[in-house]
């Protein structure tokens, strides 16, 4: 009977899986494919975004800075919103690289891609990671590489490899 029962379970078991072959795995576990990595979700309430980050930056913590700029017609300070995903291993002994998102108004981020306004030393701009309909989301230039940071070359290819979510699809809200 036992046999009969777990033969009946495995048979169902296996003219289901089709059915199932697009379900997506919910935030924090693995995808189910050999080497690849779980992930966590950052998910930004106060501004709408999501990030993807790997297993390893579990217990991850969020820095809140300030983007300073300056706008060149009036020689006014611009600021906004800057935040730190801070890799949880990170000390001021052995830094870890940070992932820094900075975030602007619709109306800023139309002043920096005319260069009305600039945000940085750097001869270039920020890079737009994303945006919604209230907030556009940059990467600084020259945000990586820079200082002599732990874990730069798996961020970058961390970044490269999954992108950034504005507004959080379907698949991070698991």
């Amino acid at each position: 009977m036992k046999f009969h029962s777990a033969f009946s379970l495995l048979t169902a078991c296996a003219m289901l899986s089709p059915f199932f072959a697009g379900a997506q795995p919910a935030a924090g576990q693995n995808s189910g494919q050999a080497g690849a990595p779980a992930t966590i979700v950052y998910r930004n309430t106060q501004y709408g975004f999501c990030f993807l980050l790997p297993a390893s930056w579990q217990g991850y913590t969020i820095v809140a800075e300030q983007w300073r700029g300056e706008e060149f017609s009036t020689a006014q300070e611009v600021h906004g919103p800057q935040l730190l995903i801070r890799h949880p291993k990170w000390t001021s002994e052995h830094p870890y690289q940070d992932i820094p998102i900075m975030v602007f108004t619709p109306k800023q981020w139309e002043q920096v891609e005319k260069v009305d306004i600039s945000v940085s030393a750097a001869p270039i701009g920020p890079a737009e990671l994303g945006h919604n309909s209230h907030y556009v989301f940059a990467l600084p230039p020259r945000w990586i590489g820079f200082t002599d940071a732990l874990g730069q070359d798996e961020v970058e290819s961390w970044m490269n490899q999954n992108p950034f979510q504005s507004p959080c699809a379907e698949a991070a809200r698991q």
